[in-house]
């Protein structure tokens, strides 16, 4: 009886340590994101060449930028007083005020979960933001300021 409640409880322990590392390793591949110090609810996720890729209507709209989406072209342009970007799905070029840039990788559009993945740190330094990335205890977050 001693030695079975043991193993019960060794077994146990293996568990919780194996959870422990699988979400200190899921918060480096998925990183907190912050608009001017606050938690944005945001599913980020980076890519396998250290893109961080969100969803593109919550991060342009903590930009405070409109957001116009094409269906039919898979693009969206974004828009405020001072900036327009524009970016198309599988496309390796990003249009900011009409001048193009090389994307490292380009926006992503899932089908499965119908939404679009835009590249965090262009859009964010595009739109005039300046990004941190801080990586602590095997924890990534990344913050964002937003110019006044």
């Amino acid at each position: 009886m001693k030695i079975s409640k043991s193993i019960y409880i060794l077994a146990l322990l293996v568990v919780c340590m194996l959870v422990n590392v699988h979400q200190a390793y899921a918060s480096l591949e998925q990183p907190e994101v912050y608009v001017n110090n606050e938690n944005v609810d945001l599913y980020a996720v980076v890519s396998t060449a250290g893109i961080t890729y969100v969803p593109f209507r919550p991060v342009f709209e903590k930009l405070h930028m409109n957001v116009d989406w094409d269906n039919t072209k898979k693009s969206v342009t974004a828009s405020n007083d001072h900036t327009t970007i524009m970016l198309t799905a599988n496309s390796d070029k990003a249009y900011v005020n009409g001048q193009a840039f090389d994307l490292i990788e380009p926006p992503v559009y899932d089908q499965n979960d119908q939404l679009f993945y835009v590249n965090l740190r262009f859009v964010a330094e595009a739109s005039g933001a300046q990004v941190t990335w801080i990586t602590k205890d095997n924890n990534a977050r990344i913050y964002i300021k937003i110019p006044e």
